[in-house]
C-alpha cells in the first residue's frame, strides 16, 4: 500500500511539474542530490527512471519534499499559491507514508497520521486542476449516458433492455 501511495504521488508530481514548466528544474535538482547516508547516487533524471523498486521509493521519500520545494521556488505571484499547495500536499503525503512505516502506533502517531491524511485531502486538488476538462469528460461519457437514458426509458415502459436481440443490435451499432 505504501509503495503504491508514492507511485501515485510521483505521477501527479511529474504531470504537475510538466504542466507548470518546472520539469527541467525538477530534474536538475533531482540529479544533484548527493549520495549520503545509504542513498545511492542519481545517474538518471527523474523522468528517465522507467521503473521504481521498493528501495528506490524508500530513498526517494527521504528527499522528495526538498526537491519539490526547491523546484517550485520563485514563479509568478499567480503561481505561488498553487506551488505552495503542491508543496503542502507532498509534505502531507510523505508524513503519512513515514508514520505508516512505524511498526507500532500509539494515540499520538495515529493523531499525526490523521492530521497528515486531512492535509493530504485538503491540498490534493492542486494536482487535479488542469486535467481533463468538462468537455473531454462529457465526450468520453456520451455513449454511457445515452445507454443510461435508453435504459431509463425502457424501465418507464416496462420493456427489457438487454434481450439477446437488442444486445446484439446495440453491439453491432457500436462497432460501426
Amino acid at each position: 500500500m505504501q509503495i503504491s501511495m508514492l507511485d501515485h504521488d510521483q505521477k501527479w508530481i511529474f504531470h504537475f511539474m510538466k504542466r507548470h514548466e518546472q520539469l527541467d528544474k525538477f530534474n536538475a535538482i533531482w540529479s544533484s542530490v548527493p549520495a549520503f547516508h545509504a542513498l545511492t547516487p542519481k545517474n538518471k533524471s527523474y523522468e528517465e527512471v522507467s521503473q521504481w523498486n521498493g528501495k528506490g521509493m524508500k530513498e526517494m521519500s527521504r528527499y522528495l519534499v526538498g526537491v519539490v520545494t526547491q523546484s517550485l521556488r520563485g514563479g509568478s505571484p499567480a503561481q505561488r499559491p498553487i506551488f505552495n499547495c503542491a508543496i503542502q500536499y507532498t509534505r502531507a503525503l510523505l508524513e503519512l507514508y513515514m508514520y505508516a512505516r512505524n511498526k507500532s502506533h500509539d494515540d499520538a502517531t495515529l493523531s499525526y497520521m490523521a492530521d497528515a491524511l486531512r492535509r493530504f485531502h485538503t491540498f490534493k486538488d492542486v494536482f487535479l486542476r488542469g486535467q481533463a476538462g468538462e468537455n473531454a469528460k462529457t465526450k468520453a461519457n456520451a455513449p454511457r449516458m445515452e445507454l443510461m437514458k435508453k435504459r431509463k426509458g425502457d424501465k418507464e415502459t416496462n420493456t427489457e433492455t438487454w434481450t439477446p436481440f437488442k444486445k446484439q443490435r446495440e453491439m453491432n451499432s457500436w462497432q460501426d
